[in-house]
């Protein structure tokens, strides 16, 4: 079957000028090829900077999903918790792979220093997807990724990942899965295979990477996958909102010599795309007619956006939208969707810069 261009219509948010946003200072961006002229905002930090113990330091990840009570859940491969102390300098006491966090309101500018995370009763933040005790692990843990909520449930994709090493980030990942719940706080519930958690093993695209709920109905999903060694690029999938848990739902996107096509067979996908990170975004814009991706491109020191008429592709060449200098040890760049405004005119980009993410106002000309 052919697949030609498509459009959807990017979610609309209503949103509240504050003071502390008139303060930020706005700095011309080149115009960039694919682009129109853009503005990008001064970094506003997500975490609050005040001195106190017992609370967040750092955490990664953070993949916002707007709820219909208008509040938004952050998802959260990891969070540092420990003591922050006068002058900015910061102790870790103990590192929780897995969380989430809620802010009151869906308005980016109501973000910072707002997040409440899922705790126990001593306020320590409780691992999101690990509920029973017999799924703990000092070997494995349940990173989430992407996720979105629809007909009524929480989604959330994730990479299981195994230790090897004493270092916080000595892991490796082994499978990808799909948990769900009813109340997007949780308890999470891990969709299985026969019996194992892993949807995908992890010789397969880390489908999760990224996930957009488009406007045809379906949902598209993003994986990172290995096209030769030390050297990864992206999958697609597609699968109806339903049936997120069930992979004999999923189809893969396959380029065949003049058409797009889809197969049930995840080793017949084609690489849609080359030098992706495991973490990104792919929405679609309506100011801009196209799917934007957003992406950090760790050899440039770059973020980089990428436009396409159809979710995959083809992709323009890259594009630079914020610079990050090696000192700030950047990662995980992605947009967050459900903060657009002005019909996609006005975008939000999140950055990790030493394991605090800031957030980026991008204003289109």
């Amino acid at each position: 079957m052919r697949y030609g261009p498509h459009k959807a219509a990017a979610k609309r948010t209503a949103l509240v000028l504050t003071p502390a946003l008139l303060l930020l200072a706005l700095c011309p961006a080149p115009r960039a090829a694919g682009l129109p002229g853009f503005s990008v905002s001064a970094g506003v930090p997500l975490l609050g900077v005040a001195a106190s113990t017992g609370t967040v330091v750092a955490q990664g990840g953070n993949y916002s999903v707007p709820l219909p009570d208008g509040r938004t859940l952050w998802l959260l491969n990891n969070v540092w918790s420990g003591e922050r102390k006068a002058g900015g300098q910061a102790s870790v006491w103990g590192i929780v792979d897995g969380a989430a966090a809620f802010a009151p309101s869906t308005s980016p500018y109501a973000q910072a220093a707002s997040l409440r995370y899922v705790s126990d009763e001593n306020g320590w933040p409780l691992p999101l997807l690990s509920g029973e005790i017999k799924e703990y692990s000092q070997v494995r843990r349940f990173w989430p990724r992407s996720g979105l909520c629809a007909g009524g449930k929480c989604y959330v994709f994730y990479s299981i990942m195994n230790n090897f090493g004493p270092e916080p980030y000595d892991y490796f990942r082994v499978g990808q899965g799909v948990a769900w719940a009813q109340d997007p706080a949780g308890p999470y519930v891990k969709a299985r295979l026969a019996t194992r958690y892993s949807l995908w093993n992890d010789i397969e695209p880390a489908f999760g990477s990224a996930a957009w709920a488009d406007e045809d109905g379906w949902v598209y999903v993003y994986g990172r996958s290995a096209v030769a060694p030390g050297e990864y690029g992206a999958e697609l999938a597609r699968v109806k909102p339903e049936n997120i848990a069930s992979r004999e739902k999923y189809s893969y996107y396959m380029q065949e010599a003049s058409s797009a096509a889809w197969t049930s067979d995840v080793n017949e996908a084609s690489t849609l795309l080359e030098g992706m990170p495991d973490e990104f975004s792919v929405s679609y814009n309506e100011r801009l007619k196209s799917y934007l991706l957003v992406y950090y491109d760790e050899k440039a020191a770059v973020v980089n956006a990428r436009l396409a008429p159809a979710p995959w592709g083809p992709w323009d060449r890259p594009a630079k939208l914020i610079g990050c200098a090696p000192e700030d040890y950047c990662y995980g760049a992605k947009e967050q969707p459900g903060f657009a405004a002005e019909g996609g005119g006005k975008i939000f980009v999140t950055v990790e810069k030493k394991n605090a993410p800031y957030l980026y106002e991008i204003t289109f000309k």
